[in-house]
């Protein structure tokens, strides 16, 4: 009774031929595939030859991930944010985070505008256990800019400590290999616009001229391997837009930067 079967099915055994043949390329592709990515490094695959990749790093509560954010969806309000990315905190420390490591993972974001067109940016959290994992990101991922942010409008801004151990990632990171022909934009998040009160930017300029000062910023200009790739820039990350006039001189600094550093 087999036989018939075969006998009214004359396009059986060819069928079963052709699914075994087309299980066994296919298997020879994943061996293949596996061998690749075994060989690449990692983020290598997500990443583009035409695309920017920027960093966002800095201590922790400097205001990177409400950068990144504000700049993805410049309709979200500052207050709704804030409460949404604190509950994810709670929530991450509640199912296994680690407590007190404040943002539970990294975030990333891929945009368009005229300076750069095409550019992705790498939120990565500042508390010290992923200050550890830093160097894994800008050494699998080939990395156009640090955008470096510091807390310039809280309680704790004046805290002489962080300024300090800012400071000491910063010298850190202009000196890593990886990141010779990259720019460097030391941010400082204020807490105000200059469009809305120009009176406290006016009154602040001083203190923010004092501070980058303490960062190193005279200092990384006049040295020679630096001294073309890095500049300052105040905003108020919770109130900045992609199409802010500031954070479009940013995206251009980057592009010169980038066109002038060989790499």
């Amino acid at each position: 009774e087999f036989g018939s079967h075969k006998g009214s099915f004359p396009g059986a055994p060819r069928t079963h031929c052709a699914v075994a043949a087309m299980a066994s390329s296919t298997s020879a592709h994943l061996r293949q595939f596996r061998a690749h990515l075994g060989e690449t490094a990692p983020f290598r695959w997500f990443t583009s030859h035409d695309m920017h990749q920027i960093l966002l790093l800095g201590p922790e509560g400097s205001g990177k991930t409400t950068l990144l954010y504000k700049l993805k969806l410049p309709s979200w309000r500052a207050t709704d944010m804030a409460r949404e990315l604190a509950y994810c905190k709670e929530l991450s420390s509640h199912n296994g985070g680690v407590a007190g490591s404040g943002d539970p993972a990294y975030h990333y974001e891929e945009f368009s505008s005229r300076p750069l067109q095409n550019y992705g940016i790498w939120d990565i959290p500042g508390n010290a256990t992923f200050q550890m994992l830093w160097p894994m990101f800008y050494r699998f991922v080939r990395i156009s800019a640090v955008i470096f942010v510091i807390d310039n409008f809280s309680s704790v801004r004046d805290n002489m400590d962080r300024i300090f151990q800012a400071r000491e990632l910063l010298h850190t990171l202009l000196n890593e290999d990886e990141l010779r022909a990259a720019a460097f934009v030391i941010l400082l998040n204020v807490g105000w616009s200059e469009e809305e009160d120009p009176q406290q930017a006016l009154q602040e300029h001083d203190r923010e001229q004092a501070l980058f000062e303490v960062l190193g910023l005279p200092e990384f200009k006049n040295a020679g391997p630096h001294k073309n790739r890095i500049l300052g820039a105040t905003l108020n990350c919770a109130t900045i837009a992609p199409d802010h006039p500031k954070w479009q001189a940013i995206l251009r600094d980057i592009k010169l930067i980038h066109n002038m550093v060989p790499s």
